[in-house]
């Protein structure tokens, strides 16, 4: 087996995670920087990446003061991951990694994020330090609508937007420190409005389906806004700024939304002027959309769990979760969960065989990689990974 080459596809995700949430071990004073960052002088420690066409990130000795505030955007966990790590992809193609780092957003603090979150008309009132009243910040969401109560009115003009996530990519300057180079913006967008309204001490669930291309009109709109206020930001005034677009999935969902848009706005520039579309699809496997628009795969993937579920016919669950960019299937994942135990020998024996379905029966193309979680409920039991540049596939058993 290449070792080599499957250890670095299980690194990759790894260190995204790591660099994404703040932590990482194994830093020496070797990996201190100087940083020029939000207009305060400091040290940092530069983290390297696990690869040449991955990031190198920066870790500031303060964490940003966004840190987890994303759980309050999104309604779904595979959302949050792929905003975070989806821009971090897309954002390869203007900040390469050969020329600049990454680093967790500085700028955009929890205020900024509300402010923009608002409904129009129903900012709150904010004192500063001293207790003066501070100017209202015209929130971007839609204003309440028609109704007799707050849950109706709440309906009837459903938000549309749930997040904006800051990237910084940072370049290091003729003097050896680090300063922000670029940012990138991912704005998070409803595809489903789903909200609880506190009305007469009582709570009322909200859930409106939205209309795919009016919210994508009415985000591209909005985004001129949330640039002018990144602008007005000590630093940011004159970098070059990456927007996106995402359409968040449904709160239930097992795959995550996409991205749907994105554009470029130069050096000092206050002005979006046009837009380039993302062709990026997740598919759940099986589902409605497989069936009317993936069949060819959804039948690869319906002989996959034909194979897997003869060895036990009445205890495993199959479901695929399949990534589309321009058209191509880029990535598969594939989920096998039991419901009932089975001891460590039967769960090797278990293992073995998928592997081995992987490695000579399934149909999926040599160069798209196949990631296969096994479970027992929500306890892992083993991980079969296959990338075109592995010679076999790379196994894991998890030890409980």
């Amino acid at each position: 087996m290449n070792w080599k080459k499957t250890a670095a596809a299980g690194s990759v995700l790894l260190a995204l995670q790591l660099i994404l949430s703040g932590c990482w071990f194994n830093t020496t004073p070797d990996n201190k920087v100087g940083t020029d960052n939000n207009g305060k002088s400091g040290t940092a420690s530069l983290i390297p990446s696990a690869n040449t066409s991955d990031y190198q990130s920066i870790r500031p000795k303060e964490s940003d003061s966004t840190r987890g505030y994303i759980q309050y955007g999104p309604k779904n966990r595979v959302d949050m991951d792929q905003l975070e790590l989806g821009l971090m992809d897309l954002s390869k193609s203007v900040f390469s990694p050969n020329d600049y780092v990454f680093q967790s957003g500085q700028y955009l603090k929890e205020s900024d994020i509300n402010n923009i979150l608002h409904r129009r008309g129903q900012e709150p009132v904010q004192y500063d330090a001293n207790k003066k009243k501070l100017p209202v910040v015209p929130g971007l969401n839609p204003p309440l609508g028609k109704g007799k109560t707050v849950v109706d009115q709440s309906k009837n003009s459903p938000k549309y937007i749930n997040y904006v996530v800051e990237q910084d990519y940072l370049k290091k300057g003729k003097n050896g420190k680090y300063s922000v180079g670029g940012v990138s913006l991912a704005v998070s967008l409803n595809s489903v409005y789903a909200d609880t309204i506190t009305y007469n001490n009582k709570m009322y669930p909200v859930s409106v389906n939205l209309n795919r291309s009016k919210v994508i009109s009415w985000g591209k709109k909005q985004a001129q806004q949330i640039l002018q206020r990144v602008r007005n930001k000590s630093g940011l005034g004159q970098v070059p700024v990456f927007i996106t677009l995402y359409i968040t999935a449904a709160p239930q969902s097992y795959v995550p939304g996409d991205f749907v848009a994105k554009t470029e706005v130069g050096s000092g520039s206050g002005s979006i002027n046009g837009w380039t579309n993302v062709d990026e699809h997740h598919v759940l496997f099986p589902s409605n959309t497989a069936t009317n628009s993936y069949k060819g795969d959804l039948q690869k993937f319906n002989q996959f769990k034909s194979d897997v579920q003869k060895y036990y016919p009445d205890y495993v669950g199959v479901i695929g979760k399949a990534f589309y960019r321009n058209k191509e299937l880029s990535d598969i994942t594939l989920d096998i969960d039991f419901n009932k135990f089975i001891d460590e020998t039967e769960m090797l024996g278990f293992t073995n065989y998928v592997t081995s379905i992987v490695k000579n029966r399934t149909a999926f193309s040599r160069n798209v990689p196949i990631h296969v979680y096994i479970t027992t409920g929500s306890t892992p039991e083993a991980l079969i990974e296959r990338t075109a540049d592995m010679d076999e596939p790379y196994v894991h058993i998890f030890q409980h």
